[in-house]
């Protein structure tokens, strides 16, 4: 990796850190370890908590289709400070609610928020001001979620041990609110002014780029594009997998007889792998382009599930997680670099709301679909098997979309 790139970058690549960090407050990760208390006081079944998850999230889904696309009308100050306040908010609003039906609210604000609007803001700015580099900044960006999965639980965990789920998830607003607010604050000061040649030497790049469209789509143009449609299913795919898979880790160490802190006390290989891969997928796409590692963004997790599928050997989390951690990886990175380099940059935001939308979208059904076959009694075993079928052909489709006689250059 080259240094001076990340000197001269470094303001713009922090933020893309630190809002990719913000946005742990709102993803299922964080908020699955608040699942046993909150059920525990509003006396939730699984299936219950589980469709409050569902209709949150998919209302997330639905709204950030709007949300997400203003980020190419707005500045990208004014946008952020919003977003990071509405996620402040998000916190305090779960810590006080009374009711079964306002916590339908209180997930849709954080899931909007939290894994919706400031990763957004994280991944499209990433891919928006850089071109050459686009793959390592978007990984660069992406190791602020790597290291909420690899800090948060932990300390959550103590924590509502020691005060309790409403105040630990209160506690959470203060640390957005008196920490990470100020860094953004900082670190976007005088933005417009200092990226105003940065912006003009993106759009030169882009002209003079032999990788990247020369034409920006709009979202309507994306939406007519029959690749887009092939594309779809793979680009959902980590979203309803991964977080089936974290949703019900504790259910899966059940069925092959492990205990729970043995699976999520392994959590730190899974972290590790995102973080090692992505800077590692992101130097790969500037070299060769993001659609070469697009392809082969599923293949990990197709492994990963194999791992878990074939094996009660309790040592085979650690493959397991080292798997879905390189899946991660490639989805980080390659995923909205793809999608910057096939439609251009101009309506980027607009076109990644699209992107955002099927990964929320994924993660609402992922942990019904898997919660809904192991309630109809299929093994863990023949679900992950038929997980990875669908990763398979959604392979498969990738390459078709993204071959060479349909190259968008």
């Amino acid at each position: 990796m080259n240094l001076s790139f990340l000197i001269q970058n470094i303001r713009l690549l922090s933020f893309g850190i630190i809002m990719a960090f913000t946005s742990s407050f709102g993803q299922t990760f964080f908020i699955s370890l608040f699942g046993p208390s909150i059920q525990l006081e509003f006396g939730l079944s699984h299936t219950s908590w589980g469709s409050v998850y569902l209709i949150g999230t998919l209302g997330s889904a639905l709204v950030l289709t709007y949300s997400g696309s203003l980020i190419d009308y707005y500045k990208l100050n004014h946008y952020t400070f919003f977003s990071v306040f509405a996620l402040i908010f998000s916190c305090i609003f779960i810590s006080i609610i009374s009711s079964y039906f306002l916590l339908i609210f209180a997930i849709f604000f954080l899931r909007q928020t939290g894994q919706g609007l400031t990763s957004h803001i994280s991944s499209t700015t990433m891919a928006r001001y850089f071109v050459k580099k686009r793959g390592t900044a978007i990984a660069i960006g992406s190791l602020g979620m790597a290291l909420g999965e690899a800090t948060l639980p932990v300390i959550v965990v103590i924590l509502i041990s020691l005060i309790g789920w409403r105040y630990t998830y209160f506690s959470s607003s203060l640390v957005i609110m008196f920490f990470l607010f100020p860094l953004i604050i900082l670190l976007l000061r005088k933005f417009e002014t200092r990226f105003v040649e940065k912006i003009s030497s993106v759009n030169i790049m882009q002209n003079g780029s032999n990788y990247e469209t020369s034409k920006s789509f709009t979202r309507l143009e994306v939406l007519k594009d029959f690749r887009f449609y092939l594309m779809a299913p793979g680009l959902m795919a980590p979203g309803i997998i991964l977080t089936a898979l974290f949703f019900h880790h504790l259910n899966i160490a059940d069925s092959k007889n492990w205990s729970h802190l043995w699976i999520t006390g392994n959590y730190f290989i899974y972290s590790f792998s995102v973080s090692f891969i992505a800077i590692v997928v992101g130097i790969l796409i500037d070299k060769f382009s993001a659609k070469v590692l697009a392809i082969m963004s599923l293949v990990p997790l197709i492994f990963s599930m194999l791992c878990l599928s074939f094996s009660f050997n309790p040592y085979i989390v650690i493959p397991y997680m080292f798997f879905l951690g390189t899946s991660s990886g490639f989805t980080y990175t390659s995923h909205p670099a793809i999608i910057a380099e096939m439609y251009g940059t101009k309506y980027l935001g607009s076109i990644k709301s699209l992107l955002s939308v099927l990964t929320v979208f994924g993660s609402a059904i992922g942990p019904i679909i898997l919660g809904v076959l192991m309630d109809l009694n299929f093994s863990i075993e023949v679900i992950l098997i038929y997980f990875s079928v669908y990763s398979f052909v959604c392979t498969l489709f990738f390459i078709f979309a993204l071959q060479k006689k349909y190259n968008y250059v």
